[in-house]
């Protein structure tokens, strides 16, 4: 892959939300949200989970836990208590056989919405994060038809002290993925600035048809061929290279799963999201 231009950093406080919509040498802004209008989030971009959802989660995702304030989507974990209106205490469904939920959060994506080629595309975030004890935010993309031959990135993921960046694609067994991941200790990037948590920071998705890589801050945190990244022949999808299809936006904090426990954790729980911009590479043809 060739190298891309950096994305603008210079002269912006990163300590506080960013205003200015960057342009970029051989892109196009194609789609964004900058969290500029105080309340919910937009509902033209943005579908919201409920309920029990993924990964026997501890929280119940509601949309009222997301709300835009200063510039900035704010994602709320709370601890309270929720009535689970699917109980039922002879299922084997983990979502069904819990009577109730003790926390509760938000997850947003653009499921149905909004969907773009990894290959054609830069998607940069920014973000930052408030390390609690079972804090899990995620900034990620799914693909088309059942997961995971439809492919997953983790362009950013937080827990049990660790920043992730990862791959996910399709095998040869239904629902069972394989993995490109990566991780850094976050006493990695403490040591290096004692600041570093207070600050926002960018995390990107850069595709072409070669390759992709998840960059923190314009660092390569993780990347991978999409040749690599082949879904086998399985009766399940039609998809090939899930990296080349159209990906969602999905933004959430989770509690617990592989968060950890949070029963000492300080409530309510703040994940920051600045702005979530998509960019797509405008051809050498184009720019003639």
């Amino acid at each position: 892959m060739k190298v891309e231009p950096k994305y603008p950093t210079e002269g912006i406080d990163p300590f506080q939300p960013d205003p200015v919509v960057r342009q970029l040498p051989g892109y196009e802004l194609v789609w964004h949200d900058e969290f500029n209008v105080d309340g919910p989030p937009d509902p033209e971009k943005w579908n919201f989970e409920h309920g029990f959802v993924r990964n026997r989660e501890l929280q119940w995702y509601q949309r009222e836990n997301a709300y835009c304030k200063g510039g900035v989507l704010i994602i709320e974990g709370r601890k309270e208590r929720i009535v689970n209106p699917n109980y039922d205490p002879k299922s084997d469904d983990w979502r069904r056989a819990r009577q109730y939920a003790e926390y509760t959060s938000a997850s947003l994506n653009t499921w149905g919405k909004f969907a773009w080629r990894l290959s054609e595309v830069r998607i940069v975030a920014r973000a930052r994060i408030h390390p609690q004890p079972g804090y899990f935010p995620a900034i990620w993309t799914t693909g088309p038809g059942i997961w995971p031959h439809g492919g997953e990135v983790d362009i950013m993921e937080y827990y049990r002290d660790r920043i992730h960046a990862n791959f996910a694609w399709g095998t040869t067994e239904k629902y069972s993925p394989r993995w490109h991941s990566f991780s850094k200790p976050l006493a990695d990037f403490l040591a290096k600035d004692p600041n570093w948590l207070k600050k926002f920071h960018i995390w990107e998705l850069i595709g072409n048809d070669e390759k992709l890589q998840i960059l923190l801050d314009g660092e390569v945190m993780n990347e991978i061929l999409q040749e690599t990244a082949k879904n086998p022949p399985n009766p399940w999808s039609t998809v090939v290279y899930p990296f080349r299809e159209k990906h969602s936006i999905i933004l959430n904090l989770a509690i617990g799963g592989p968060g950890g426990d949070p029963s000492g954790a300080k409530f309510p729980m703040i994940f920051e999201v600045d702005y979530v911009r998509v960019y797509r590479r405008i051809s050498a043809s184009a720019q003639e």
